[in-house]
């Protein structure tokens, strides 16, 4: 199989452009593409991408590389000791010894009140690190299980329903406190109780999940595998927008650039005749925050497919219309922001966007968004001696790779 230089030099060659044509469409400079194109130093994943945009070569060039990034590790599946609060592990013999009981005709007001408690648990997550949520999550998880089993039908599946959701809150904390293992079970366990109460809605959810989970770990495959699976579990129009959004991303990680878009045009045609709420999710699941998440899922795979000008627009106007209390919504797609920026050579803007960014970043402890500004850390290094960027680049550099303490 050819190398990705070779096959690089070939496209360019078809296109009868020198290195300095492809050098200014790119952003890279001549030298560093002819090392590349002759095999002396590996490209990163933007550079394929920004190629692949460039020369037209429709995700042939990011499939030369690979779907995962060549020089990013991706995260383990074991997580680590103490990275997420115990009593957030869903284990069986940490139920109280007394357990949660209810009086008769109390599932409703009950369910009323513990699902206000987690979109506040919801909301305080935007501003806090998943530490601040987690353990409270799980002993909701807990009381309702509880009272479920002495509770009669239907009453038993809307405590078990609302379980479910906790459980998928709880799998995204996980994530977010880069607990991948956690996470999975947590997922697993929101499966099972959509299988307990017959919610092929909540199942799709938790496979969604798994989908994140999969996206950034730089597995296109795998997402594009699980986002398939969600859209076929429910007939929910806005679980299967979501998913339609994630099947995009999963493909545009893998570099299959007509696949993705078709995979957003379903979604757009799906969204046209429907009521779905742009910026509620479901009404369960799913960002509350982004006002249009199928604009801002499209910037996120044209910035990924190296159309960076396109993503710059869609990204930078959805960023600004998220509510400026949702901490961790916009942190995370202003990160986007700023490497479609620097994708565009926008280096002031990119560093701008940035220091907003690190204002609040420290306190979200968000393995997601470490992930994203891993990115950054690579982009910005093109730019050493820009002085926005020497100075910038330690600070970066130390929150890319933040854990906080155990």
């Amino acid at each position: 199989m050819d190398s990705f230089g070779t096959r690089l030099r070939r496209y360019r060659g078809e296109r009868q452009w020198s290195l300095s044509d492809l050098s200014a469409r790119t952003h890279y400079s001549p030298g560093h593409l002819s090392k590349v194109e002759n095999d002396l130093r590996m490209p990163t994943r933007e550079l394929a991408a920004s190629c692949d945009a460039a020369l037209g070569a429709r995700g042939q060039l990011l499939a030369a590389l690979g779907a995962g990034r060549t020089d990013d590790t991706a995260r383990g599946t074991g997580g680590s000791a103490g990275s997420a609060p115990q009593a957030a592990r869903p284990d069986e013999a940490a139920l109280p010894a007394l357990p949660a009981t209810l009086s008769d005709g109390a599932a409703a007001p009950v369910v009323a009140a513990l699902t206000t408690v987690l979109d506040g648990l919801r909301a305080t997550a935007q501003s806090a690190g998943p530490g601040a949520v987690l353990e409270s999550a799980a002993a909701q998880v807990r009381a309702l299980r509880s009272m479920a089993t002495h509770t009669r039908d239907p009453d038993s599946g809307h405590l078990l329903s609302l379980a479910g959701r906790y459980a998928e809150f709880i799998a995204w904390m996980c994530q977010e406190a880069d607990d991948e293992r956690s996470a999975l079970s947590w997922a697993r366990t929101t499966a099972s109780l959509a299988r307990h109460v017959g919610s092929p809605d909540i199942e799709a959810n938790a496979v969604l999940r798994r989908s994140l989970l999969a996206l950034y770990c730089d597995d296109g495959a795998a997402t594009v595998e699980l986002a398939s699976a969600a859209a076929d579990f429910t007939s929910s129009s806005a679980t299967r927008v979501r998913a339609l959004l994630r099947l995009a991303q999963g493909h545009a990680l893998s570099g299959d650039d007509l696949r993705c878009r078709r995979a957003l045009d379903d979604a757009f045609s799906l969204l046209s005749g429907t009521s779905y709420a742009a910026g509620h999710g479901s009404g369960h699941y799913g960002t509350r925050h982004v006002a249009d998440p199928a604009a801002m899922a499209r910037g996120w795979c044209l910035q990924v497919l190296g159309h960076h000008d396109e993503a710059l627009g869609l990204l930078s106007a959805e960023a600004r219309r998220i509510p400026a209390h949702a901490h961790r919504a916009r942190a995370r797609f202003e990160v986007r922001v700023a490497l479609a920026a620097l994708g565009t050579n926008d280096v002031d803007r990119a560093c701008a966007t940035l220091r907003d960014v690190l204002t609040v970043a420290p306190g979200l402890d968000s393995a997601t968004l470490r992930t994203d500004l891993r990115g950054c850390v690579r982009a910005l290094s093109r730019h050493r001696r820009h002085p926005a960027v020497a100075e910038l680049l330690p600070v970066v550099t130390r929150q890319a790779s933040r854990r906080a303490a155990a």
